[in-house]
């Protein structure tokens, strides 16, 4: 998974990891200084990982584990192993990492057809007015209002007017992540 800094690629990962596997095992390659090192002096993906197994106390359950490398940028080769990490099949891997495909140049090879790179950005302010609990009907009215080039009502226009703020605010201060703008939508600033 590719996609700017802090936008919930880790937390929409974990998320999977945590409701699909009875295992999550996460390694941050940029965090975690020795397990870049450790991981770097594979010589295969057997060795790759054994070495996993040697970083986590978190158990490795065939089928039902899901690995998850962050910031995967910070070690290219690791890419390298995919292919063969995903052919093993005892595993399930997801790699992700900030500017991903722009940093794979020290990579020997991308594994065509094991991998699927997925690109997420930040939420823009639908997706906020969803999170927020925004009403569909709410949403409608203003992509009518604006196809028909008609002005929105003023109470409707004050009212998202404050969401905007809000959102402008969340999305600058803290990059627009899924968690914050889920934390939004138990707390409502204004009703509609």
């Amino acid at each position: 998974m590719t996609g700017a800094r802090q936008i919930g690629k880790s937390y929409l990962i974990r998320y999977l990891g945590e409701t699909e596997y009875t295992s999550l095992v996460e390694i941050n390659l940029l965090n975690d200084k020795e397990a870049k090192r450790v991981l770097a002096e594979a010589q295969n993906a057997q060795d790759f990982i054994n070495r996993l197994v040697s970083l986590t106390s978190k158990p490795f359950i065939e089928g039902d584990t899901l690995v998850f490398i962050g910031e995967i940028q910070e070690l290219p080769d690791v890419i390298t192993y995919a292919k063969f990490l995903i052919e093993d099949g005892r595993y399930d891997y997801a790699f992700s990492g900030s500017m991903l495909g722009t940093e794979f140049n020290g990579a020997r090879s991308f594994p065509v057809g094991y991998a699927e790179e997925i690109t997420m950005r930040p939420l823009d302010f639908e997706e906020f007015c969803w999170a927020a609990n925004v009403p569909q009907s709410t949403l409608d009215t203003v992509w009518e209002s604006f196809d028909l080039r008609r002005p929105l009502a003023d109470y409707l226009h004050e009212n998202l007017l404050v969401r905007w703020r809000t959102y402008l605010v969340v999305s600058s201060t803290l990059h627009g992540t899924p968690r914050c703008a889920l934390s939004r939508s138990t707390t409502p600033t204004t009703s509609f």
